[in-house]
């Protein structure tokens, strides 16, 4: 008789069951797999998004101030001082009309049908003074009701009597004065993303006008914190001139995703006007390395910082004051693109007590250095950070640099910085005075507008461009002296040029700066080296 063998149950193999070390492998390799395919997908994501606004959904409204002409409700024809204006199309409305304007007052178009002739976007009253009909060249605008305001296209800026719009023989729109920095809209394609709740739209694809060769948009990058909160203006401005969608404000949208435009059109070459100082200069010259976009842009500069020392050596002044965007595009246009020569800085720290901080790199494109100069900055920048809302104001911040530097004229922190610091200069040693600090200069502005190259007289004085592959290297005896030089009193230590700079330090800490951002820095051996070349655009109006 045949026994009943009752099968064995599967075994479970429960996780404390097993032994440590097969606990630790299973875990290594659950997390070297992650990380893996987290590698595989940033290597698969070549560009950022470009998120736009859903123009369908109204108008982008902004605050007027009070003006000193009469402003009219676009809805309900009425007068008033304040209001609301959308600073895309510039239409104007009262406070009580925004939600029927956003109904039925269509806005600045961001993209249209793809290939499509352009039409005017005809925007009713407010108009200037000075406007002029395109039709019969008659003044208009400036009228004391709304229907002798006429219209106004907020595209190609053009304006036009109510009783001469018959006269126009084409409605097509050919964006007028700046037509070849504007992306148009029926070159531009959306689609939308996201999940439910989360859905927005984003630039799918961008197609270069064929009619125009000359064709080179510009991307407009600003942040509303910059300078007297003059990026909040200058952000307005743009969007009524340009196509909104080109011009980015980084506090709403990453740098990446604005600088994806230069690579989503192709056979052509974008000029980036990058409204900041010169830290956020710096900071879209990196992002644009970084991304390796190719070609390249050509960078401009609109100066909000408050030393803006890159911005006086490219033309374009000491600091945005309130000057007429059309006279900024114009600039633009004349500009000439040049060279410029971006550094790399290797910091390698000293051991201490066995033990070696890991080392950095560092990108440098005004100037690089070490004591009491850097001390200065130091100071300022730990009082802008403990109370950022009293730094917003560009002379204020020159007071407080003042103020830092009658400091340490007293205090002298940085004395005998030359026993502390090894010079070499393209491998030779550099015997120094007694110095303070040591500046090693890539343009010919340092200090908030000091040429301290062009002071020089004592010996010959070296011959320097932005993109010759060499820095010039500066001794400062002290802070008197830097007053000296602002005033142009005195001349720097020549130390020489070189192509590769060695600085060691040794002894004890030190401040130090690369192009205005400061840090205490211990010993360590600082290379610094060519890295790249940038294309910068040169006023060309300041020769």
């Amino acid at each position: 008789m045949e026994e009943n063998v009752e099968p064995k149950a599967k075994s479970t193999v429960m996780w404390g069951d097993l032994p440590p070390s097969r606990i630790s492998l299973y875990v290594a390799m659950v997390f070297l797999g992650t990380v893996l395919i987290i590698t595989l997908i940033k290597r698969r994501k070549r560009h950022y998004e470009i998120p736009v606004r859903d123009t369908r959904k109204g108008h982008r409204w902004c605050a007027t101030e009070v003006m000193c002409r009469p402003l009219y409700c676009a809805v309900c024809t009425s007068h008033f001082a304040e209001g609301l204006l959308c600073d895309c199309c510039g239409i104007c409305v009262d406070v009580d009309c925004m939600t029927t304007a956003d109904q039925s007052l269509h806005c600045k178009a961001l993209a249209t049908e793809l290939g499509v002739p352009l039409t005017h976007h005809w925007v009713h009253g407010n108009l200037l003074m000075a406007s002029g009909c395109c039709a019969c060249g008659e003044s208009c605008g400036g009228g004391e009701q709304l229907d002798v305001g006429d219209w106004r296209c907020c595209w190609c800026e053009r304006s036009i009597h109510t009783h001469c719009m018959h006269l126009l023989t084409a409605m097509r729109c050919d964006l007028g004065k700046y037509k070849n920095m504007i992306v148009p809209s029926n070159c531009i394609t959306l689609k939308q993303v996201g999940w439910k709740g989360r859905k927005h739209l984003v630039v799918d694809s961008v197609v270069p006008p064929t009619d125009d060769p000359a064709w080179s948009p510009v991307i407009v990058i600003a942040t509303k914190q910059s300078g007297n909160r003059d990026g909040i203006h200058l952000l307005e401005f743009f969007r009524g001139i340009l196509n909104p969608a080109q011009v980015i404000d980084i506090d709403e949208l990453p740098l990446e995703s604005g600088l994806e435009w230069c690579r989503m059109i192709h056979d052509h070459v974008c000029r980036v006007l990058v409204c900041g100082g010169d830290g956020t200069m710096g900071w879209v010259l990196a992002t644009i390395d970084k991304l390796k976009l190719d070609p390249a842009p050509h960078v401009g500069l609109i100066p909000l910082g408050t030393g803006n020392d890159l911005s006086r050596v490219l033309g374009w002044g000491i600091g945005y004051s309130g000057e007429d965007i059309h006279d900024i595009l114009d600039k633009v246009t004349q500009a000439t693109p040049v060279r410029f020569d971006r550094w790399k800085i290797r910091i390698k720290h000293a051991r201490h007590l066995g033990l070696r901080k890991p080392g950095k790199t560092l990108f440098m494109n005004n100037y690089v250095s070490l004591g009491v100069d850097a001390l200065v900055t130091l100071n300022f920048d730990k009082s802008r950070k403990a109370a950022p809302g009293i730094f917003s104001n560009r002379f204020i911040n020159k007071l407080a640099y003042v103020t830092y530097g009658t400091k340490d004229v007293l205090e002298r922190e940085c004395i005998d910085l030359h026993k502390k610091v090894k010079l070499e200069l393209d491998g030779a040693v550099v015997q120094m005075p007694a110095l303070e600090a040591i500046v090693v200069l890539n343009i010919g502005s340092w200090g908030a507008g000091v040429r301290p190259l062009d002071l020089i007289t004592s010996v010959p004085k070296p011959v320097y461009r932005t993109d010759d592959g060499l820095l010039e290297v500066l001794g400062i005896y002290s802070s008197f002296h830097i007053a000296q030089l602002q005033v142009g009193l005195s001349e720097p230590v020549l130390l020489g040029q070189a192509k590769t700079v060695k600085l060691t330090l040794r002894g004890g800490n030190a401040p130090m700066q690369v192009d205005g951002e400061p840090w205490e820095q211990t010993p360590a051996e600082i290379t610094i080296v060519q890295h790249n070349q940038a294309t910068l655009l040169y006023n060309s109006e300041a020769l």
